[in-house]
């Protein structure tokens, strides 16, 4: 293998070192400081202090989390129960629009979106449309994406679309979702392709 093909090799394996940094999930813990700082900043932008938020709302079940952060990744488990009609409709897509940018630029995205098909056990399915499961990088990540700017607008169109969502947050004890290992397959097939083309294999 010639002078090229180690620089197209190891062009690869920085775009994928750069990946892996970039992703994260295993990141340093919220401090106390930090994390009263981007609380405050929810407080300001939502009108809303942690003191007086109700139990279950967005701003007293964050303000829990935070002693409690480790600086890992976390999935997001999103049940919604969805409006019915057109206006609903476009809120739900103009959500869409506003939200993904804001969640790819912190390495989160969906992992899972599914429609509800039936019942197997219980009742309380009833009730739910669909289930979506995000990834977040980190708890800091999930709390920037909440007092970035564009989020209350984003914010309006979700409950527009949406007559109620629950959402609880989880660590997998079992997953076959690995972006990285996708992520690197895709860097080895491109490789393999690269040094092909130019007759080094």
């Amino acid at each position: 293998m010639d002078l090229a093909g180690w620089i197209w090799l190891s062009l690869l394996a920085v775009i994928y070192a750069a990946f892996w940094l970039w992703y994260g999930g295993n990141g340093r813990p919220l401090s106390a400081a930090e994390g009263d700082r981007l609380l405050s900043r929810m407080e300001q932008m939502h009108g809303v202090s942690r003191v007086e938020a109700p139990p279950g709302s967005l701003t007293r079940n964050l303000a829990d989390m935070i002693p409690l952060d480790d600086g890992k990744e976390f999935y997001a488990v999103n049940l919604e129960t969805r409006r019915e009609g057109v206006a609903a409709e476009e809120a739900e897509a103009a959500y869409t629009r506003s939200l993904m940018p804001i969640l790819l630029s912190r390495a989160g995205h969906p992992v899972f979106v599914s429609e509800r098909a039936g019942l197997m056990l219980g009742e309380f399915g009833r009730s739910i449309d669909r289930v979506a499961v995000v990834r977040y990088r980190s708890l800091r990540d999930l709390l920037e994406m909440v007092t970035d700017p564009a989020m209350p607008a984003a914010g309006e169109h979700k409950f527009a679309a949406l007559e109620h969502t629950e959402v609880f947050i989880t660590r997998p004890t079992i997953s076959f979702v690995h972006p990285r290992v996708l992520v690197a397959l895709v860097m080895i097939l491109m490789g393999w392709s690269g040094l092909t083309a130019t007759g080094q294999l």
